[in-house]
């Protein structure tokens, strides 16, 4: 959406939707769709420089390629701001976009090493353009890699596929300094914190991404709860509906060692707590979308959960093979778009 705001400013919001690792813009099509078809709907900007298989370049050109691709659509904004109706140049003109971010997986690792570069650019502009920085939601992104796979056949195919092919697979699998040491630097953390808000949306069963890299929490059973007790603890994480996300949100300013010890899950604890004392607290979100939880028909959604039950990742965002689902599984999206459309 674009507003004037006065003879010499213009207002726009974006929001930037980013893929996964091997996926394209059209993983994030439920959500674009809906956001565009809200009232006051933003500018939905969905880029397409890191598709497929380009996402196997590592996570530092990834990052490159975004921040070239939104350094144009800013330009493209900026130019429409400098002019009059009917044409006539305002040489002074002030462009202002608030911008927000929704990621998808590996898609929040490539906008955080996007976000220095975007700055700087920013800044040589010399006060034509400023940003706004609104909503950060990453979905189910290995912040803290995914070395500790709950797959043990995945976690090793994916070692060997990072040491003979995939630069990215290197850095999620920890095998280089990327997601331990560069994007944790003073002044990534420091583009985190310019956001007015930093969310988490995590799977508690999530085969690809373990839940404290995503979530920045450890599951109940990861704590070593068992029986009756693991269960309680599961029901009051999880959220199985749009409500659920909002009432069971939790706010983490830092790591509490009774809830995640120091002993455990050492690589990802260090790159958790750095985070949230670099950049603020993160609010944290964990969705359950397998049978048991179901809050659709169950003769409608029975099936599509249980395929749920191995692919979360996906069907998290209505992807693939779940994109005709989201009235199943698109409460995730919504609660999203709701939030998106509140910070206008």
């Amino acid at each position: 959406m674009t507003e004037g705001v006065n003879a010499a400013q213009e207002r726009h919001r974006v929001v930037v939707l980013h893929h996964g690792s091997h996926g394209t813009f059209a993983d994030f099509k439920y959500l674009a769709e809906y956001l565009k078809l809200s009232r006051g709907a933003p500018i939905v900007w969905e880029p397409t420089v890191n598709e497929t298989f380009r996402t196997d370049d590592g996570v530092l050109p990834c990052g490159i390629r975004l921040k070239d691709d939104l350094m144009r659509m800013l330009g493209q904004l900026c130019a429409l701001s400098t002019k009059e109706k009917f044409g006539a140049v305002r040489p002074y003109a002030k462009t202002v976009v608030e911008m927000s971010f929704v990621c998808h997986s590996m898609g929040g690792l490539i906008v955080r090493e996007a976000l220095p570069h975007l700055f700087d650019e920013i800044q040589r502009l010399d006060g034509h353009l400023q940003v706004k920085w609104k909503l950060f939601c990453c979905i189910c992104t290995p912040h803290g890699g995914t070395s500790h796979m709950p797959s043990t056949l995945r976690r090793y195919v994916g070692r060997l596929i990072g040491r003979l092919y995939s630069t990215s697979y290197h850095d999620m699998f920890l095998q280089s300094n990327v997601l331990t040491e560069h994007l944790l630097s003073g002044k990534h953390l420091a583009c985190l914190a310019a956001f007015e808000r930093r969310l988490l949306i995590s799977s508690i069963n999530d085969i690809l991404v373990p839940l404290p890299s995503s979530g920045f929490l450890l599951s109940p059973s990861e704590r070593q709860l068992t029986g009756p007790a693991a269960q309680q603890a599961e029901r009051d994480l999880c959220a199985c509906s749009e409500e659920e996300m909002r009432t069971k949100i939790q706010r983490l300013t830092n790591l509490d060692p009774s809830n995640w010890p120091v002993d455990m899950f050492q690589a990802e604890r260090r790159i958790a707590e750095t985070l949230l004392q670099g950049a603020g607290a993160f609010d944290s979100i964990v969705v359950d979308l397998r049978p048991s939880t179901a809050t659709a028909p169950r003769e409608k959604a029975s099936l599509a959960q249980y395929g749920a039950c191995d692919k979360s990742h996906q069907a998290l965002i209505c992807m693939p093979p779940f994109e005709s689902l989201h009235d199943t599984f698109g409460f995730v999206l919504r609660m999203v778009a709701e939030d998106l459309l509140e910070r206008s």
